[in-house]
Formats: structure tokens, C-alpha cells, sequence
């Protein structure tokens, strides 16, 4: 009767490694999630701010070309007939082109890098930036359900309360589920996000 109650035990026992193994292994894949999901929110955010001050540099050029061009006409505006016939041409031409290189900063498609264009891939960036913070809760709370399923899993093994192992491997379950649920969000939990 003792080498059954004795198989039985080290049965169980070894049970519970496997288990604490599986869990382990989860544990790292989440943490990978974690820290794939930081470093693409951090790279995503560098990106909407780079393209927002790329879009912003646009502006002042552009900006910088009207008021060139209002100055020129000003000044021919202004200096009225003191100046002759081809200088005023000449800077009512170059006022022209200030205005038309000022318009081509609204959109250019070839390039992508209109302000038009530049203002959508800013909103992507920060799209996908805020999804991939919308993920760090998730597998937070996955880590920690994960390390409490070991610990109380680890404490079975010693005190052998089946409560304590009901309890780790509910842990266990619900730990493995937000892991995915980061990875994937297949079901956006209105307390993490």
C-alpha cells in the first residue's frame, strides 16, 4: 500500500514539474510578446513623430515660399513704375515660382512625401503605435497570472493541497489566455484597454 501511495505521489509530483515547465515556457513567450510589442509601440511612435516634423518642415517652407512670393509682388506693388518693364517680369516670374514650389508642398503622390501624404502616414503610425500599446496590458497581467501559477504550483509539490493546484492551474489558464489575447486581440477586455 505505501509503494502505490508512494507512486502515486511521485505520479503527481512529476505532474506537476511537466506543468510548471509548460508554464515556464509560456511565461517566456509572453514575455517575447511584451517586449516585441514595447519595442514596436516605441519604433511606431519615433515614426508619427519624424513623419509629423517632416510635415511640419513642409509647412513652414511652404509657408516661408507665400510670404516670398507676397513680398516680391509687394515690392513691385510698392516701387510701381520706378522699375522698369523686364525687372518687374523678371520679379513677378520669380514670385510665380514661388507660389507654384509652395502648391507642390500640398501633395506630391510620386514621392509620398506631400504634406498630404505625410499627414496619412502619420495617422498610420499612430494607429498601429496605440495597438501595440493596446497589447502591454494584456501581457502584463499574463506575466503575472503566469509566475503566480508557478509559485502555487511549486508550493504543491511540497505541501500537496489540491486547492493550491486547482488555483495555479486556473492561473495557469487565464495567464495563457491574455497571452494570446496580446498577441492576437481576438477580445478587446474593457478593463485592459
Amino acid at each position: 500500500m505505501t509503494d502505490s501511495i508512494d507512486s502515486s505521489k511521485d505520479t503527481f509530483q512529476r505532474k506537476c514539474s511537466i506543468i510548471i515547465s509548460l508554464i515556464a515556457s509560456m511565461l517566456l513567450i509572453n514575455n517575447l510578446g511584451s517586449q516585441n510589442a514595447s519595442s514596436s509601440a516605441t519604433f511606431l511612435n519615433a515614426s508619427a513623430i519624424n513623419t509629423y516634423g517632416f510635415y511640419q518642415a513642409k509647412t513652414i517652407r511652404q509657408n516661408d515660399l507665400n510670404i516670398s512670393a507676397f513680398t516680391l509682388d509687394s515690392m513691385v506693388t510698392i516701387a510701381g513704375k520706378g522699375i522698369d518693364e523686364s525687372t518687374k517680369k523678371s520679379i513677378l516670374d520669380q514670385a510665380e515660382k514661388f507660389r507654384l514650389k509652395a502648391a507642390s508642398y500640398d501633395s506630391d503622390v510620386e514621392t509620398g512625401e506631400g504634406k498630404k501624404e505625410l499627414l496619412a502616414k502619420s495617422k498610420l503610425a499612430e494607429k498601429a503605435r496605440d495597438e501595440a500599446m493596446e497589447k502591454g496590458p494584456y501581457f502584463d497581467f499574463a506575466g503575472l497570472l503566469l509566475q503566480l501559477a508557478i509559485i502555487l504550483i511549486s508550493v504543491v509539490l511540497i505541501t500537496e493541497r489540491r486547492t493550491l493546484y486547482l488555483t495555479g492551474l486556473t492561473a495557469a489558464c487565464i495567464g495563457t489566455f491574455l497571452s494570446l489575447d496580446g498577441f492576437f486581440l481576438f477580445i478587446r477586455l474593457p478593463l485592459l484597454s
